[in-house]
């Protein structure tokens, strides 16, 4: 079955992307400001860590790794200590180097989500909760649209703070904010 519908504000999902969407803000401000600091150009990047999925960890011991797309200049300041080239195409810095240790320290010291989950959409139906789903979503006008399809989709869940559109309204609205975006 495929649904379409506008989700408002005060929907669970609608805040927990708008949550999701300010931690990634605020890992992004965090890393622009460390890699100023240590002088690192890599415009690509990715951080991981052993702990919660969308919380800070509390340890030190949390296993957080840095790993960067290196420039020419990062491969002359910092080759000595990045890891092989690995999943990705990025290379790690390595534990034991002092910029490792330092952004673990202020990772854990200003609170820094480490592990980034997008909220998955079907955890906020009761009838595909447990199943996958194909979804598109986008904002427009202070609320999100968002088409789901999935076999497990039953014809009266509509979780709180969604409201069922057509199909067609969802498509036109999906036009017009991809004209929009363009034009932009």
């Amino acid at each position: 079955m495929e649904k379409a519908f506008i989700v408002n504000r005060e929907s669970k999902l609608y805040k927990d992307i708008k949550k999701y969407r300010d931690l990634e803000s605020e890992q992004k401000k965090f890393i622009n400001k460390f890699f100023k600091e240590y002088d690192i150009e890599a415009n690509t990047y990715r951080i991981t860590g052993d702990g919660l999925i969308n919380k800070p960890f509390q340890e030190y011991d949390s296993n957080i790794s840095l790993y960067i797309d290196p420039t020419e200049n990062d491969l002359k300041k910092y080759g000595k200590i990045l890891n092989k080239q690995g999943r990705y195409g990025l290379r790690a810095f390595r534990k034991t180097s002092k910029i490792a240790k330092e952004f673990t320290k202020q990772c854990i010291d200003e609170q820094i989500v480490i592990n980034l989950w997008y909220p998955r959409v079907g955890d906020y139906f009761e009838s595909i909760s447990f199943y996958g789903c194909g979804f598109t979503i986008f904002e427009n006008e202070e609320c999100f649209y968002l088409r789901v399809e999935s076999d497990f989709l039953k014809e009266n869940d509509i979780p709180e703070g969604f409201k069922e559109i057509k199909l067609s309204d969802f498509h036109i609205a999906k036009e017009k904010f991809e004209n929009n975006k363009e034009n932009n």
